[in-house]
């Protein structure tokens, strides 16, 4: 995979300077990754897109770091909580193009190159030319998104371990409606959110839309739960590594449990 004939990178922050989103999208650039970018820096890998599962082995050693278990065994466990440090680096980017310029980013996986730190996602470099012109229609300004980038590392990461791909699109749903509501109060926020979570299907596929209410607001049946309560549809499995009891505040498992469950949660919390 060869990039000599791109120009150097420039950063996506850049692009949206002076408003709320730059610290959302440090992280990513448009271009090259310069030929001498952390040349000493043994800790540092350059890894096209598309051979990010030869890394899995330095990413499992980097999450059992983090939160421990055995690489192995809970290998599931452990690259769902590294998918969710991969989403907030790529997808902000494309979510601010579409909201705040209007404009599709082409990520396809094969034109992408991420750089990782000790196995944990640093930077994500895209085409120079990746930003394209202003669209008034979501599917075109969502497509490179969800349906090359994502359904490509999703497809990716669940070829590292048995994972279900939907507990990883959940992953991204749950960050996703994250991003819409601190956005909620731009123009098209809320028409492109219902778009992607309200479609039966994206982009023409004859399947379900993986990111088809991600979120859902209900009624818990216990008191000591907020009313309503925002619940994932799919829980993250992170309770499957070992120590890891405090559930996240919108895991669904929180409304199976009793009430002598929930306040043992909250005292570690």
């Amino acid at each position: 995979m060869s990039f000599a004939a791109t120009p150097a990178a420039t950063s996506f922050a850049t692009l949206v300077a002076g408003t709320p989103f730059t610290a959302y999208v440090e992280g990513v650039w448009l271009g090259t990754p310069a030929d001498t970018l952390h040349a000493n820096d043994g800790a540092q890998v350059r890894v096209p897109l598309t051979q990010l599962a030869a890394q899995r082995e330095a990413i499992l050693d980097a999450m059992t770091l983090r939160y421990g278990g055995d690489a192995e065994r809970h290998a599931r466990a452990l690259l769902s909580q590294w998918s969710k440090y991969y989403f907030r680096l790529a997808v902000p980017a494309a979510l601010v193009a579409a909201l705040a310029l209007q404009r599709p980013l082409d990520m396809a996986p094969e034109r992408c190159v991420l750089l990782l730190r000790d196995g944990m996602p640093e930077a994500l470099y895209l085409p120079h030319d990746a930003l394209g012109e202003a669209q008034e229609e979501a599917a075109i300004r969502y497509a490179s998104l969800v349906d090359e980038h994502l359904r490509g590392v999703i497809d990716m990461l669940a070829s590292m371990t048995k994972i279900a791909p939907r507990v990883l699109w959940s992953n991204v749903g749950n960050l996703l409606d994250s991003l819409f509501e601190l956005c909620a109060s731009m123009p098209v926020a809320g028409s492109d959110a219902a778009w992607l979570f309200e479609s039966r299907e994206l982009f023409g596929r004859d399947e379900p839309n993986p990111l088809r209410a991600p979120v859902r607001d209900v009624t818990p049946r216990s008191p000591l739960l907020p009313a309503p309560f925002r619940a994932r549809r799919v829980c993250c499995v992170r309770y499957e590594i070992p120590g890891e009891d405090q559930l996240c505040a919108s895991c669904p498992l929180l409304l199976t449990m009793s009430d002598e469950e929930l306040a043992r949660q909250e005292a570690i919390r």
